[in-house]
């Protein structure tokens, strides 16, 4: 397996920079300052005209450590789309929901409401986690809000990316791999969380600053 991690980087966020620097032992492409469509289809176009096996999704307002992104790199190579979790930023209180869901998202994705994607509450997670054995901890979703994700290079392949409006990357690719019915299943390991930072709009730099692609061997 060779994974390539794409770090969506349309901010400047100090806590994740300083989480970011103590990630070793993966190639990191980054992709500063793009608007989604953009930043999401060039860092596609760079992938497949690599080597690399997995395409693996960093938004830069998500804090990751050495060990989840160990996890995620080595779940074996039969998952098409294999992703940790964590806190959902939609709410005042960002400790209630995840950003999972057993249901697609609402179609289009630019006229949903937040109650609308019916995410999975923490509680429910923490509580399934105290219950399951290691053999249960992945379990299958109809939607994932992009957490740290693996995507297989067949599935990268076989299904663009495509945005609704300018956003919503993770929305429009949970219902195409529903609609196109090409035969993936998203998979959530519940064992891996991590830390969503809630971050102002304002704090966006897409347009103020020169967007940059730039790679990490």
């Amino acid at each position: 397996m060779k994974p390539l991690l794409v770090i969506f980087n349309p901010r400047s966020i100090p806590e994740f920079y300083k989480a970011i620097e103590k990630i070793n032992g993966i190639s990191k492409l980054w992709i500063k300052y793009f608007p989604q469509d953009e930043a999401y289809n060039k860092a596609r176009e760079f992938f497949l005209q690599s080597d690399y096996t997995h395409f693996m999704i960093l938004p830069d307002d998500l804090i990751v450590t050495q060990e989840d992104v160990d996890a995620i790199v080595n779940y074996d190579k039969s998952y098409d789309s294999i992703s940790g979790w964590c806190n959902n930023t939609g709410r005042d209180d960002t400790n209630i929901d995840t950003n999972i869901s057993a249901f697609l998202p609402p179609d289009p994705p630019r006229t949903a409401t937040y109650e609308g994607y019916r995410w999975f509450k923490i509680a429910q997670f923490e509580s399934l986690l105290s219950k399951v054995k290691n053999s249960n901890a992945i379990i299958p979703v109809l939607h994932q809000g992009f957490a740290l994700s693996r995507l297989s290079r067949r599935l990268i392949e076989q299904v663009p990316f495509r945005t609704d409006a300018g956003c919503c990357v993770d929305s429009c690719l949970s219902l195409d791999l529903m609609k196109f019915r090409v035969g993936f299943t998203q998979y959530v390991d519940i064992r891996i969380r991590m830390k969503h930072l809630k971050i102002p709009r304002s704090e966006l730099l897409v347009g103020k600053e020169k967007a940059i692609m730039s790679f990490e061997n």
